[in-house]
């Protein structure tokens, strides 16, 4: 433990031997909120002095009153109580009416109960009067039923029982789901199905739902849900394995299917088995299930030798999830040139994975064996892609020729997925052309994301782009150069392709590598700011370029912009700060009502970056608000941006002041105001006396809230 640790555990046992209750409280709170952040996967650094920390909960409990002060106590009682503090626990239940201090006692009632061997009996009696009293809401109910779920004791059984009948739902639900565990099931099936069965369909959420399922349905097998075994003997024994009396009943249905001569039969045995819905959650005593384990794996590998299909799939997903024996490359291999079924051949390669991976000397029959599937038209695309795993997984570099003729020649989407576990592999430095072709070939998507990544990124780099997303260059040299973009490392030949696509005179090359310039996933992450520096003069050239051609039209609708405006602008926004210059040509010169609304987003930008606005767009804003053919909105923005940019352009708000639009007059006259020209007082006060007092725009109301004497 380093010293600033050690500092921190003194200074926090300090805290909890406090006399002052507000400390301690503080220092529980600040425990409480350490052991919340245990979820994440973080340590309590306080766990060593949880003693210290229950302690000091005690101590703050045993000060009357009890109050809404104390849940913070209660709360580490929840997480730290013992078997004596249950007698502390049921006196601030007998005694508060407080709806948080009792939620919260009733939390940490549960964990003093379970203890002990011998639960509290005063603390009991507390809580189960709280679940029958009809006095209390439904939710106290609740908490207090949550309390003792974790008992198993003949009175909470009892207590359930009566619950089951409730006229409460939350409390039915609750008392249902703690009776329908697999041996309490034994004794109450015909309640909890009576009681689920009246159910209306929407009751209990989600653990209705779920209720429905293991109380009326159990647990059917995995593969076989929609078959049942012919002869009446097999169904029965099915039936009393879903719903066993006992644990012989159980055992004795089982091995009834394991050793059928029906292949449904010992399918669903082989399921109940693997399954952790299956034999061992309605045992109580498991261990015999393990006692089984040899003879259900021999019974596994009989199936698969005889063969005995369908049960083929049942016997290999048993099989996947022990460890091999002698033998069993020989059994697959069998399995994977006789069958013709897309799911044994699934099961039949997550064996082999178990058989590849991690071993010293592979079989290389196996691994000819799962190429030879890659290879076969009809081989569904879920087989080839668990293949394509397997064998990337287990042979690692080695896999590099069968990837790479998946690569070449199988369908798109296993292409994908081919790529994917290349460029997982180490395969991007071995295989760049390659699968750089590859990447091309698939155009603007993927044909398929392996486990959500896109592999033409993987191979690629990325970003594509940011407003040019999918397109494709088609001059081999630019197309060169965006693919040297998005490769993640940075030297000389990155400027250079830079360079290439500003120069190129391609509005999609000259777009694509103002994205990179600008966005931080691009030139910044690979090379930090100072990657800008060497283009930006010429970045600055392009952008000029760009807003000074014809504006693009007006998507019907929609107000966008068209790519290269888009690329600019952004690119615009990184420039502003340090070329007020170009800052000022653009506002000058926008001629669309949506260019010169994204250039002021700029510029508001830049002012409240820096606090001041330079004089030359200072010059270029008033003349937008003093423009008749400006939309009005925007020539109000701009008097905004020079009221607060400072009383440097108080004649640029006098001017506008002169023009005809009342909104216009009222944002110049704001701004006055917020540069304090006091002066012009009485210009403002005869502006106010002009403007129309109905429907008047919300400028003008502004100002007169705030100005006129006579307003509100």
């Amino acid at each position: 433990m380093g010293e600033d640790d050690r500092s921190r555990l003194c200074e926090f046992s300090a805290r909890l031997r406090s006399d002052d209750p507000e400390v301690v409280l503080d220092a529980l709170d600040d425990y409480l909120s350490a052991q919340a952040a245990t979820r994440w996967g973080v340590d309590n650094p306080y766990t060593s002095l949880d003693s210290e920390v229950l302690f000091a909960a005690r101590e703050l409990l045993g000060r009357a009153p009890i109050g809404p002060g104390h849940v913070s106590a209660l709360a580490v009682m929840w997480h730290l109580a013992e078997e004596e503090d249950a007698d502390v626990i049921a006196d601030v239940l007998d005694g508060t009416p407080d709806a948080e201090v009792r939620a919260t006692a009733l939390l940490a009632a549960s964990t003093a109960l379970t203890a002990s061997e011998e639960p509290n009996r005063r603390l009991l009696a507390l809580i189960t009067a709280m679940v029958l009293d009809e006095n209390l809401d439904a939710q106290t109910r609740k908490d207090a039923v949550q309390a003792l779920e974790d008992l198993d004791l003949p009175e909470i059984e009892h207590l359930m029982v009566r619950l089951a009948d409730s006229a409460e739902e939350e409390l039915q639900v609750r008392a249902v789901s703690w009776l329908a565990a697999p041996l309490r099931l034994r004794v109450h099936r015909e309640l909890v199905r009576r009681v689920v069965e009246c159910w209306p369909e929407d009751a209990g959420g989600e653990t209705g739902q779920h209720l429905r399922r293991e109380v009326l349905d159990g647990f059917h097998s995995t593969y076989w849900t929609d078959t049942e075994p012919d002869d009446p003997a097999l169904r029965k024994a099915h039936e009393e394995l879903r719903f066993p009396s006992g644990d012989e009943v159980c055992l004795r249905a089982f091995a009834t299917l394991l050793h059928s001569d029906d292949p449904v039969a010992v399918g669903i045995a082989l399921d109940h088995f693997e399954s952790s819905r299956g034999l061992t959650r309605v045992l109580k005593d498991r261990q015999q299930a393990e006692d089984y384990l040899p003879e259900v794996l021999c019974r596994a590998r009989e199936v698969l030798r005889r063969p005995l299909p369908p049960a083929e799939v049942s016997a290999l997903n048993l099989l996947r999830t022990q460890p091999p024996e002698h033998g069993d490359a020989d059994l697959l291999l069998e399995v994977l040139s006789r069958t013709r079924s897309d799911a044994v051949r699934q099961e039949a390669l997550w064996v082999v994975h178990g058989l590849l991976d991690g071993v010293k000397v592979r079989d290389e029959r196996l691994v000819g064996a799962v190429r030879d599937l890659l290879a076969e038209p009809s081989v569904g695309f879920a087989v080839k892609e668990t293949a394509i795993r397997v064998l990337a997984d287990g042979l690692g570099a080695d896999a590099d020729p069968v990837l790479l003729r998946a690569l070449r020649e199988c369908e798109p989407r296993v292409q994908a997925h081919a790529a994917y576990f290349l460029v997982n592999t180490g395969g991007l430095d071995r295989h760049r052309a390659v699968l750089e072709d590859a990447a091309d070939s698939w155009g603007d998507q993927p044909p398929s994301r392996p486990w959500g990544s896109n592999p033409i990124d993987l191979i690629l780099g990325s970003p594509h782009s940011v407003h040019w997303k999918g397109h494709r260059l088609t001059d081999p040299d630019l197309a060169r150069a965006h693919r040297r973009l998005r490769a993640p490392t940075m030297d000389d030949s990155y400027h250079e392709a830079l360079r290439t696509l500003l120069n190129s005179g391609d509005p999609a090359a000259v777009g694509i590598a103002l994205d990179h310039w600008w966005s931080p996933d691009g030139a910044v992450r690979r090379g930090g700011e100072q990657t800008r520096e060497p283009e930006k003069a010429l970045v600055a050239d392009r952008v000029r370029e760009i807003l000074r051609q014809p504006p693009p039209p007006e998507s019907r609708g929609t107000h966008r912009l068209e790519s290269r405006y888009l690329s600019a602008l952004s690119a615009l926004d990184v420039l502003a700060a340090d070329d007020p210059t170009l800052l000022a040509e653009i506002v000058r010169t926008a001629g669309n009502d949506h260019l010169r609304e994204r250039v002021l987003d700029t510029v508001e930008t830049v002012v409240a970056n820096t606090g001041m606005v330079d004089r030359r767009f200072g010059e270029a804003l008033g003349n937008i608000a003093c423009d008749g053919g400006v939309p009005v909105r925007d020539r109000a923005r701009a008097l905004e941006l020079l009221g607060d940019a400072g009383s440097d352009f108080v004649p640029l708000l006098l001017r506008a002041t002169r023009c005809p639009e009342p909104a216009v007059q009222a944002a110049a006259a704001w701004g006055l105001l917020e540069v304090g020209a006091e002066n012009h007082r009485g210009l403002v006060e005869k502006l106010i006396e002009s403007w129309p007092v109905d429907d008047a725009p919300w400028e003008v109301t502004r100002v007169r809230d705030r100005f006129d004497p006579a307003g509100p």
